[in-house]
């Protein structure tokens, strides 16, 4: 056969694909199918749950849903997915598979059930079976499983077992794969870590034959870990070995960082993978399945002499630094007081020391936010704890030393870091401006100096005089007619000698309503700030005309005591004071702006409103 007839039958072949699939698929259906990994967990174990989605006509994939997840919690989840053509029967048959690979923790022992899973596709819903487990106590080992049953053995013969001891230098120089064309080897960077400590584990795969793609690459369980993901290509990039003078490409398949949680002696389970071997994606020769070896870990406990107020997950190379902005600040103004630990190790097991009681600061909620990275193979991280201070009176504030006790697992000793202690000058707050500027008089002479008086003279005529028309008697009885009917009203006599104190009670919910409507108009749209400080003037400017109480000039506590001398509830006053925090801690802090806090922000003053005017007249 020429080479331009072999290329046109290949292109006869793919028109006819094209042509003969959608015939082939318009009956076909989806298959969705679950299964666990095991029948049995430990409370302090994981369970991975596989979902297999099926599809035999082309379009996009279905959108999976999870279910509620009652007796379990998800730890996490990865897709990958595979399209392949066949021949069935001599017509070419498209096949897509979806594979979601979900990975759960019980959250009691006793019997445990995954509920069924579903998933729409082009307006139709399929379903999996409930999957039924047993759940251990923690510490207790599930009966051994049988392993799966591999798919078609590679024609090569199987692989013999790899050796079960890692090496920490090179992880191919104590392997002799012999007549081997595909290894796969699990490897470890430190095998006698402490508590703590990050292990690099990585998964190679060493191929003397060509590879050109990896079909399922099943990662082993981490039971009794914390895992963070350092390296996972997406390509295979394959790097020249020679081992026992045979040349080999490895390639690098997964790179993760791994925290032990507790101290013995462990394994890592082995990892799989199903290699796709030969030329070219679409009509590969074929695949081939491979396992890595297990991989021991011995894991130290912290040495003895832990320092007092150490925790267990300060383990780590850290730095700790305390900053305060500003430094010189009026009564009533915030101070951003910032602590940063920042270094390597498991971030976001770290505990970092809190700022206790100060006379004469209040303190709101501190909010923490978390970093990380990954910086040649090791996990970085920065964990930042950002608070609001409000200085209550003038003068000097201190805030005190803070230390964080942690163990170095590279100098294998305790340390303490202590941060400067920062010191705050509060000065009196500025007198507010009431007064405006006066408005320049008028020079009556004007500029062009006292004009002269001018008489002009005209001709005029003599009218009747007033009283001798008919409307005047009538219109001059109006006026005393009028004042007598108001002197009688009683509504009238009340404006004439109403108090303007007594004007402000009546009217105070009316004010405080107002307010309230005005900062309703800023929830979805408006400025933060604004919207909060109208929130807490509605509030303090009704007590100050309801009850006479200016809440602008006391601390917290003596506005609580003044309503409760005033007859209201403590549980009022509670509230009120939450209000009121809640609004300045909204004003001067980041977070809590969204339309939904806004709403129930509102819906709360306004029901707060409502238990204050209960109480009556102040």
């Amino acid at each position: 056969m020429s080479r331009r007839t072999g290329k046109a039958l290949l292109v006869g072949v793919f028109m006819a694909l094209q042509t003969a699939l959608p015939a082939t698929a318009a009956g076909s259906d989806v298959e969705l199918t679950a299964t666990a990994d095991r029948d049995e967990v430990a409370l302090d174990g994981t369970v991975t749950l596989e979902v297999t989605a099926t599809y035999s006509q082309k379009g996009d994939a279905g959108e999976l849903q999870l279910p509620p997840f009652r007796d379990f919690d998800v730890v996490s989840r990865s897709q990958s997915e595979q399209v392949s053509f066949a021949f069935i029967n001599g017509a070419p048959s498209f096949r897509r598979t979806t594979v979601y690979s979900i990975a759960l923790t019980p959250h009691h022992a006793g019997d445990a059930v995954i509920e069924p899973l579903r998933l729409a596709w082009q307006g139709r819903t399929f379903a999996t079976q409930a999957i039924k487990l047993r759940v251990l106590p923690a510490g207790q080992s599930p009966a051994p499983q049988a392993q799966r049953q591999s798919g078609p053995q590679d024609p090569r013969g199987q692989d013999e077992q790899a050796p079960e001891t890692p090496d920490l230098a090179d992880p191919f120089q104590d392997l002799h794969p012999g007549t081997r064309d595909l290894v796969l080897r699990a490897t470890v960077d430190h095998d006698h870590p402490y508590v703590g400590q990050q292990v690099t584990y990585s998964l190679y795969l060493l191929a003397r034959i060509n590879v050109s793609g990896i079909d399922k690459l099943q990662l082993p369980r981490l039971d009794g870990f914390w895992s963070e993901e350092i390296e996972a290509p997406q390509q295979l990039v394959g790097e020249a070995r020679v081992i026992d003078g045979v040349p080999y490409r490895s390639f690098l398949l997964r790179k993760r960082a791994l925290f032990p949680l507790r101290a013995g002696k462990t394994s890592i389970e082995p990892a799989e993978v199903e290699v796709l071997t030969g030329f070219g994606m679409l009509f590969s020769r074929g695949n081939a399945r491979r396992q890595s070896q297990a991989v021991p870990l011995d894991v130290q406990p912290l040495p003895p002499g832990k320092p007092a107020g150490f925790d267990q997950g300060n383990v780590g190379q850290w730095e700790l630094k305390a900053t305060a902005d500003p430094l010189q600040v009026a009564v009533g103004q915030p101070v951003t007081f910032k602590l940063v630990a920042s270094g390597r190790g498991n971030v976001r097991d770290l505990i970092l020391p809190r700022l206790g009681a100060i006379a004469g600061l209040r303190a709101y909620d501190a909010t923490t936010t978390d970093k990380q990275a990954v910086e040649q193979g090791h996990v970085t991280g920065t964990r930042t704890v950002e608070q609001l201070l409000v200085p209550e009176r003038t003068g000097q504030l201190e805030l005190p030393v803070l230390t964080l006790e942690l163990f170095d697992p590279i100098q294998r000793q305790y340390r303490t870091l202590r941060t400067e202690a920062l010191r705050l000058e509060v000065i009196p707050a500025a007198p507010g401006s009431g007064a405006s500027s006066a408005t320049p008089s008028q020079n009556l002479l004007g500029a062009g100096g006292v004009r002269p008086i001018r008489l002009r003279f005209a001709k005029t005529g003599t009218t009747a005089p007033p009283w001798t028309r008919p409307w005047f008697w009538p219109l001059l009885a109006l006026g005393p007619f009028g004042l007598a009917m108001l002197l009688v009203s009683d509504k009238a006599r009340r404006m004439l000698t109403s108090d303007p104190s007594k004007q402000r009670v009546r009217g105070a919910r009316g004010a405080a309503r107002k307010r309230l409507r005005f900062a309703e108009a800023l929830v979805a749209g408006g400025d933060a700030d604004s919207f909060y400080a109208e929130i807490a003037r509605a509030l303090t400017g009704y007590l100050g005309d309801k009850r006479g109480v200016v809440a602008a000039g006391l601390t917290r506590d003596e506005l609580a005591q003044a309503l409760l001398v005033r007859g209201h509830a403590g549980e009022t006053v509670r509230k009120l004071a939450t209000v009121l925090d809640e609004c300045d801690r909204a004003r001067f802090s980041p977070g809590s702006r969204e339309t939904v806090a806004r709403q129930a922000m509102l819906a709360r003053a306004d029901k707060l409103l409502e238990e204050l005017d209960r109480k009556g007249p102040g």
